[in-house]
């Protein structure tokens, strides 16, 4: 058993969405982050060559897009994203939306790519 406190985690802004990485620096199967995506917040385009994404919408809203698919994500629904698919999302709503994000396999920064 391993447990993680919110307190020894990870916390930084990614261009406006306040990141929690929750199991940063584990040596585990898949990592897990919050996020916070604040009113108007958006997520670039991008795409992970090697993890699928895992999206869990615990409050708000979010407006994903992804290889020609829109979805609206709500609490508590779930989006995947595949490995290797370009997503981009943002935050059309008057309140703060939050997601838990789990990599499968772990999050890796080299492995992550941005259009533009």
């Amino acid at each position: 058993m391993k447990h993680f406190k919110r307190d020894e985690s990870e916390q930084f802004d990614f261009g406006g969405l306040l990141i929690t990485d929750l199991t940063a620096g584990a040596s585990l199967s898949a990592s897990v982050a919050q996020i916070e995506v604040p009113q108007g917040a958006t997520h670039p385009r991008a795409k992970s060559t090697r993890s699928d994404k895992y999206y869990l919408c615990t409050s708000g809203s979010v407006a994903f897009t992804s290889e020609e698919q829109q979805v609206r994500l709500t609490s508590p629904e779930l989006l995947v994203i595949p490995a290797n698919e370009w997503f981009e999302y943002r935050n059309e709503t008057n309140e703060t939306a939050r997601m838990l994000l789990f990599h499968v396999p772990p999050f890796d920064l080299d492995c992550e790519v941005f259009d533009g």
